[in-house]
């Protein structure tokens, strides 16, 4: 059975001059399964001059609105961004993967404030959460602090402006455009992340999302946590794979000093297939997919979790994780487009990720 749905593109709608969001038709008979919760993203498959090339991109629109949207700013050189921002058209169809990705606000039934930090197309994931707390949190509050190049930029400048209240406020930092508040100016470095929290009284929230590149992540994770901010309430999801920083997990990585060839057993869509994989040889997912394996992946560089699977016998490890929790990686969750074989016999099962 195909991981993927085909459906019809319903709506484009340009934001900036290089954004659009684009909405899909859902259809009720596969409703539940494109149920999401907000923060979560769909993974797109194109097929662009014969090459199968796929991407993910966060859901926009809260739960139970339709259609089911997405936002995707086209890059330099960027295959699929460019196709659905210069050729993609409404009635076109589409293959995409069910809602996935840990990066989640889960509404709470209890007054909570929370606290957004987003730069660019980062603002997406988090544009979902804020219409699902103006929709079914009454009594909630959520404070954005967005960062732009300048006005024309801003992605959803309507749609923030409509939700704004005295409930849902956003703060707007420019880079190349003056506000005449020294504040509001400016790149959001960690200096600037602490003036923000102690000056629009941010410190008390219940949680902090933070979406954008990663310096971004960097800088806001630790101007946050400098104002006495627990670490475990910053959540945050990287747009690219990390270059200049890296944000450690702490979950102790699998002691080891297997060396040589191991027997994996992947499963999939109760599917099961045995290769043999050398412990520095190639990621278990590039290899279960040479041998016959439809795994499903995105990103390829451990950003998003369209590839975890789970290890139920032996065991891994990830060269690189930047969308597992460290729960997850104790219950012995992998990423395994990063990962390799550390025992003789393992076995990885997509279907309980």
């Amino acid at each position: 059975m195909s991981q993927f749905h085909t459906l019809r593109v319903a709506v484009i709608n340009r934001q900036t001059k290089d954004t659009v969001a684009v909405g899909f038709e859902v259809p009720a008979t596969i409703a539940e399964t494109f149920r999401f919760m907000p923060g979560q993203y769909l993974t797109l498959r194109f097929m662009i001059n014969g090459e199968d090339v796929r991407r993910s991109y966060s859901i926009c629109s809260a739960p139970g609105e339709l259609p089911i949207t997405v936002a995707v700013k086209e890059i330099a050189n960027g295959k699929v961004s460019t196709h659905i921002n210069r050729d993609l058209k409404v009635g076109d169809t589409v293959d995409v993967m069910p809602p996935q990705g840990g990066f989640v606000l889960e509404t709470s039934a209890v007054a909570k404030k929370y606290v957004g930090i987003a730069a660019g197309s980062g603002i997406t994931p988090i544009l979902s959460m804020i219409r699902a707390v103006a929709k079914n949190e009454p009594q909630s509050s959520f404070e954005l602090v967005y960062a732009n190049k300048d006005e024309n930029n801003i992605i959803f400048k309507n749609e923030l402006a409509a939700l704004a209240s005295d409930r849902i406020k956003t703060t707007y930092i420019y880079s190349r455009q003056s506000t005449g508040n020294a504040l509001t100016e400016g790149r959001l470095d960690e200096h600037k992340i602490r003036q923000l929290v102690t000056q629009l009284q941010l410190a008390d929230a219940d949680s902090f999302y933070l979406c954008g590149p990663e310096e971004l992540i960097f800088n806001a994770k630790k101007g946050i946590e400098s104002v006495g901010v627990s670490g475990e309430k910053v959540k945050y999801e990287l747009f690219t794979t990390p270059v200049k920083f890296v944000i450690e997990s702490q979950a102790a990585p699998v002691a080891s000093n297997f060396k040589g060839q191991a027997k994996v057993t992947v499963i999939y869509d109760d599917d099961e297939i045995e290769f043999s994989l050398h412990s520095d040889g190639d990621s278990i997912l590039d290899t279960a997919i040479k041998n016959g394996i439809d795994a499903p992946f995105s990103c390829k560089g451990a950003v998003c979790c369209t590839c975890k699977a789970k290890v139920i016998e032996g065991s891994a490890r990830m060269d690189a994780n930047y969308a597992l929790t460290d729960k997850e990686v104790e219950q012995g969750f992998i990423l395994t487009c990063t990962s390799h074989p550390t025992s003789e016999r393992v076995v990885i099962n997509y279907d309980e990720a």
